[in-house]
């Protein structure tokens, strides 16, 4: 498959940076939920699915920041 163009890298970079920041900024604002839900039910609230999910999530956020952040930054290689 052939390289895609500066412009086109440039947006696919600038679309993944938008990603992952509206996903960490969700993520953050769970942040709110869980804490109430860790007042009202102690550590039993921490163990559920969501919160695991959540993690998996903050970790793909980063992600896209990072690889977004190095196409817009014009560097090819995007797996260190």
């Amino acid at each position: 498959m052939a390289p895609l163009p500066p412009v086109t890298r440039r947006i696919v970079g600038m679309m993944n940076v938008l990603a992952g920041f509206m996903l960490l900024t969700a993520l953050a604002l769970r942040m709110g939920v869980t804490y109430v839900a860790y007042q009202q039910a102690g550590m039993a609230a921490l163990y559920n699915q969501q919160f695991f999910i959540s993690l998996l999530l903050l970790a793909g956020g980063m992600f896209l920041l990072r690889y977004g952040w190095r196409m817009l930054r014009r560097k090819n290689n995007v797996i260190d």
